[in-house]
């Protein structure tokens, strides 16, 4: 051989070592690279779990067992320190789908040539493989309704009771109520972006409502405020049951801050069902009977406690004629649905109002917080401005009833424009005097009735024949006798006497 060929010979032997080893450093960069062809890249991860170096049926196998755990795990809803409820994810509406990431996972690095499939798999792609995962907010929604709204909590004011002479206030308590669009977002949200298999605990919203009246506000009310009284000892029995009724309905009636009392919705309907009986009151200027008689002493009675309270006097009437039982101007008359009295608690504690009638007297307490100084007193006057005399009587004839007879049906009522004044002093000195109301009272004529019975004659009886009278025997002349007396004309009856003008009685009598 000679030296060309030899060198010849050397180069390529040379020549396939040099392929040989490339050849071996490219399949081990290419196992590097790809590891074995039918498994996943290592370092590759689907919602954190890693499935590098696993076979597809490996990584599907784990993956499904995962999504298993993340549909079973308990989800516990907190609602406050003392109650929460615990379900599984899937019954909240959650639910996972695998669908191709294994595959994706798998392909990952398996495609372009080496130099590229290098530059693929960085470590972004590798963990960026997520499952899909949905809530179905219909289903939480109806959960949420059905085993968390139960827990709801209507917020509980403190009550006032007066028992044996002391007043209790019961406890208050906060309300609660499960704000249900507002928890499934909040649950929702967690159930997607939380997808860890460990139990999932989360918050209900919930709304918070504080209590009106708490026990430590309803426990100021403790002082006597006001109280007046009224006599109804002259009463009829039926007119008396009617003042005790309506007060035993307004006895015990807590008002609270801001609210109006109201005397007609508090008395209930004025009904022979709701214990009342038929008694006398007026009406356009009468005095009827009606059922429910004498209720406006009951209105009058507290209207006057009111104000000695001095709170706030919504609506007042007073009316159409005077009454006995209180100075005018004082008095507060109910008609109706038309005429009522109320009044509004402008205090920040509850009011109680304390009411009986018993022994002909009539009377009212109203409790509450005293915020008023010491040195500070009130007193009220009535004024008088106009004076109406009532007129002359009105004669009513009864043809039923004898001449002799006479009866006064309804007295005098003598009429007046009056109001009230409230006078403040301060250690005894005055300082204020402030009008409260204006009044108008009718004037009434006396109503009285009169017989005016027509008096029976006799009518002949047509059936007898009258008797045929004898002639008369001629007289003789009669002898001369003393003239005979003339019949004096039966007097005549005197016209009846123009009654004076009734004077204004101080006390007329009884209305409603």
């Amino acid at each position: 051989m000679t030296s060309k060929n030899k060198k010849l010979t050397i180069l390529f032997a040379a020549g396939c070592l040099c392929i040989l080893i490339l050849a071996g450093m490219t399949g081990m960069m290419a196992n590097d690279i790809f590891g074995n062809h039918d498994k996943i890249a290592d370092g590759v991860k689907i919602n954190g779990v890693d499935v590098g170096g696993l076979t597809k049926a490996e990584a599907e196998k784990k993956i499904f067992d995962y999504k298993e755990k993340l549909e079973n795990r308990q989800v516990i809803i907190n609602i406050d320190d003392a109650q929460e409820v615990e379900a599984e994810a899937k019954l909240l509406g959650f639910s996972c789908e695998i669908k191709d990431t294994v595959d994706k996972a798998y392909e990952l690095g398996k495609s372009g040539s080496i130099f590229s499939g290098l530059q693929k798999i960085s470590e972004e792609d590798k963990t960026k493989l997520k499952l899909s995962v949905e809530v179905d907010e219909d289903i939480l929604k109806e959960y949420i309704q059905e085993n968390c709204k139960k827990f709801d909590v209507k917020a509980k004011n403190s009550k006032l009771k007066l028992k044996n002479g002391t007043f209790q206030a019961t406890k208050s308590r906060d309300g609660r109520a499960i704000q249900v669009e507002d928890t499934v977002a909040v649950i929702a949200h967690d159930l997607k972006k939380k997808l860890d298999v460990e139990p999932l605990k989360i918050s209900a919203v919930v709304q918070v409502k504080k209590a009106k009246y708490t026990k430590e506000q309803v426990a100021k009310c403790k002082d006597l405020l006001g109280k007046y009284s009224t006599s109804y000892a002259t009463s009829t029995a039926a007119r008396a049951n009617n003042v005790k009724v309506a007060a035993g309905y307004i006895n015990g009636t807590v008002v609270y801050p801001g609210k109006t009392f109201s005397v007609i919705k508090t008395i209930k309907e004025r009904t022979e069902e709701n214990g009342y009986q038929s008694a006398p009151e007026y009406s356009s200027g009468k005095v009827v009977e009606g059922i429910g008689g004498g209720v406006c002493q009951v209105s009058t009675t507290l209207y006057n406690a009111v104000i000695n309270a001095e709170l706030e006097v919504v609506e007042r009437s007073p009316h159409s004629m005077v009454v006995a039982y209180v100075d005018v101007s004082r008095d507060a008359a109910i008609s109706g649905d038309y005429k009522d009295f109320k009044f509004k608690n402008n205090t920040d504690v509850p009011i109680y109002i304390a009411g009986a009638a018993d022994g002909g007297v009539l009377s009212f307490r109203i409790y509450g917080e005293e915020t008023r100084a010491a040195n500070r007193t009130i007193r009220f006057k009535s004024e008088i401005l106009e004076t109406i005399q009532p007129g002359e009587a009105k004669i009513t004839e009864d043809s039923t009833k004898p001449e002799s007879y006479r009866s006064v049906t309804q007295s005098a009522h003598v009429g007046y424009r009056a109001r009230l004044w409230k006078i403040v002093y301060i250690d005894g000195k005055r300082t204020e005097k402030i009008q409260l109301n204006s009044s108008v009272y009718d004037a009434e004529p006396e109503y009285i009735t009169v017989g005016k019975q027509a008096k029976a004659t006799e009518k002949p009886n047509s059936t007898d024949k009258p008797k045929t009278t004898k002639k008369p025997k001629e007289s003789t002349k009669p002898k001369k006798t003393q003239k005979p007396t003339s019949t004096s004309k039966p007097a005549e009856t005197a016209s009846p006497t123009a009654a004076s003008k009734p004077k204004a009685t101080q006390k007329p009598k009884k209305g409603r």
